[in-house]
């Protein structure tokens, strides 16, 4: 007994893909409208207007519409999985422009346009298959650069609903130059080329409102970095630090930073210079450190710096070069008779034990501290000594 084939109902396919497309694009549109999402919003969401209203083409020439729709339709489709594209990759690098790649689409549409034979299906669909397979392979490899560079796991989401479609409309294409697809495209089709439009198609259903759900990964990245970093100078804040911990191995180097005279440098200059004063420390440790250490605002004038790997010398030389660099710098803020400077503990250690290796700086730099106090009372006490009777 021979075996019925299985038919595939592809013109509601076709809606149901029209319909999709057409909602995800003005969803996004309107966010842009209003000025909450940039630019890429703006071409995914035309894209996806544009990729329904197309996807409507087949079903308007199988229905007896004048093949002119179809003649400017393809060309169209050829434009909107370009501004889908341009949308991605607007998401990844937001000031860069989509022109060539618009001119290149649009050239891409030319033969479409002077294809002027209504029997040529087969050559249409193969030649606008391999267009698709070239711009969702483009929009898959930013998604999976975007899920690398960020760390974004919706990225792989979106990489996994566009790439599986390159093969399947690379097959399509062959399948058509192969003469495998009927002059009605839509309708009720058995094989393997009905199939191949089935599956994609099922990719594009779930992806118009992927790069919503890479947006709101990213927003939330930013709103966990911000929470994280202190507001006036930008280093790390403490809830970092609870963070940032559970990533040290092995042994390492703990300093602890903190501003002499700050106080007396607020009350005379003002708190605008006492903040600035404490931006140039976090940036002079932040630059000293850059290989691997972290910079973290721990309360007031008091910076703690971490440098895994470290060992005494290195992190005495750190040390060193954070003061020498702070004292450069700070005298384009402080007033010459007020000699702002930092005092520096260091400990090393595991930092597994990284809470008693804070504890042992904390206490090396209160005693640089008083050691600097020592010296200063005792020079100003030797001038006074020899200053000339009036």
């Amino acid at each position: 007994m021979k075996r019925e084939a299985r038919l595939l109902d592809l013109s509601t396919l076709y809606v149901m893909v029209s319909f999709a497309s057409i909602v995800a694009g003005v969803v996004h549109i309107v966010p842009w409208a209003t000025g909450r999402f940039g630019r890429w919003a703006a071409w995914w969401g035309f894209g996806h207007i544009l990729l329904g209203l197309t996807s409507s083409v087949a079903l308007l020439r199988d229905m007896g519409a004048p093949y002119i729709i179809a003649w400017i339709g393809n060309p169209l489709a050829i434009l909107a999985y370009a501004a889908i594209f341009a949308g991605m990759r607007n998401f990844a690098h937001p000031g860069g422009s989509n022109r060539v790649l618009l001119i290149a689409a649009a050239i891409g549409g030319v033969p479409l346009l002077l294809s002027t034979d209504p029997t040529a299906i087969g050559a249409r669909v193969g030649y606008l298959s391999i267009v698709r397979a070239l711009f969702d392979g483009a929009t898959a490899l930013v998604a999976w650069r975007i899920a690398r560079r960020e760390s974004l796991h919706t990225g792989w989401i979106v990489f996994s609903l566009f790439a599986p479609t390159v093969p399947l409309f690379l097959a399509r294409s062959i399948s058509a130059f192969d003469g495998q697809v009927s002059t009605r495209v839509t309708g009720q089709h058995g094989g393997i080329a009905a199939w191949l439009v089935a599956i994609a198609i099922t990719f594009i259903l779930f992806r118009g409102f992927s790069l919503f759900a890479l947006e709101a990964e990213r927003g939330q990245q930013q709103l966990a970095r911000l929470a994280e970093r202190d507001g006036l100078t930008g280093a790390y804040n403490r809830t970092a630090f609870d963070r940032i911990r559970q990533q040290w191995q092995g042994s390492g180097a703990v300093l602890v930073i903190d501003l002499d005279l700050f106080k007396q440098l607020n009350d005379r200059c003002g708190h605008a210079v006492g903040d600035a004063a404490l931006g140039i420390a976090t940036r002079v440790a932040q630059n000293v450190l850059a290989a691997g250490g972290s910079v973290f605002r721990w309360g007031g004038d008091e910076f703690v710096g971490v440098l895994p790997g470290a060992d005494r010398a290195a992190a005495d030389q750190a040390s060193a070069r954070i003061a020498q660099r702070f004292t450069d710098t700070v005298c384009a803020v402080a007033p010459e008779d007020l000699p702002v400077t930092v005092s520096i503990g260091t400990a090393c250690g595991p930092l597994s034990e990284v809470e008693r290796l804070l504890a042992e700086a904390d206490d090396a730099m209160y005693a640089a501290k008083r050691a600097r106090r020592s010296d200063t009372e005792r020079q100003r006490s030797v001038a006074e000594t020899i200053r000339p009777a009036a």
